[in-house]
């Protein structure tokens, strides 16, 4: 089991992710959103990496409206010391004043079978 600690005064618990693709690796700051149904990743690194953004669109509720999103697998998506091969991830820009790139999500967490214990200020992942 692999352990991590983060900082509780913190109001959001942030990570670093690095995705590989075709053409080259990319690392990303990351915010980790257990409200998030799939990991989202912005356009210009999806780019960057020789993902093709011609997969599919789906809907999504943002906090103000609903938006579109392309659904794309990455070649190798890792975070946390935890890596899974054609990854599923949402090409999708966050706002601006949100300082992290993207948002590592559910299918991300549950696949990797993480345990966040805020009594502890850790998430663990088996």
């Amino acid at each position: 089991m692999t352990h991590y600690s983060f900082d509780p005064r913190e109001n959001v618990l942030p990570c670093l992710a690095e995705i590989i693709g075709p053409k080259q690796n990319f690392s990303l700051k990351m915010i980790v959103d257990t409200g998030a149904t799939y990991t989202m990743i912005p356009k210009f690194a999806a780019v960057i990496i020789g993902i093709d953004l011609q997969g599919r669109n789906i809907k999504i509720a943002t906090g103000t409206k609903v938006e579109r999103a392309t659904l794309v697998n990455i070649p190798l998506f890792r975070a946390f010391g935890v890596e899974f091969r054609n990854f599923p991830v949402l090409v999708h820009d966050l706002p601006p004043q949100i300082k992290a790139d993207g948002l590592l999500g559910l299918n991300f967490l549950k696949k990797s079978k993480a345990i966040i214990d805020f009594s502890k200020n850790s998430i663990k992942f088996q």
